[in-house]
């Protein structure tokens, strides 16, 4: 609302002075209430920003304690995996030459 000098005259010849600090007054604070009706806005927005973060936390969470039991039983099959190649159990050839091999250094009076 702006304030000319009629309207500002006329309020001063009505009701004086204080009719003038009043309306001026007033004015003032339909601003002031303005900026904090758009203050109090940003401010549920902010909340619901908050309130959307935590719940993408949330998930965020459950889907890393998810990942971490994955790669835990990845290493487990990796080490299980590991350990048959290096057992090479599977070969029957190697099998044989094993058994071969722990039958001559038994027989041959290696203990």
């Amino acid at each position: 609302m702006e304030v000319n000098l009629i309207s500002v005259l006329k309020i001063l010849s009505d009701f004086g002075v204080l009719g003038l600090v009043i309306f001026l007054w007033w004015s003032d604070n339909k601003r002031v209430w303005a900026v904090l009706n758009q203050y109090k806005s940003d401010m549920i927005e902010q909340r619901e920003m908050y309130r959307a973060n935590v719940s993408l936390a949330k998930d965020f969470s459950s889907i890393a304690h998810d990942l971490r039991d994955i790669v835990t039983l990845n290493i487990q099959s990796m080490t299980q995996v590991n350990d048959a190649v290096r057992e090479n159990q599977f070969c029957p050839m190697v099998r044989i030459d094993r058994v071969k091999k722990f039958t001559t250094i038994g027989e041959g009076g290696g203990g």
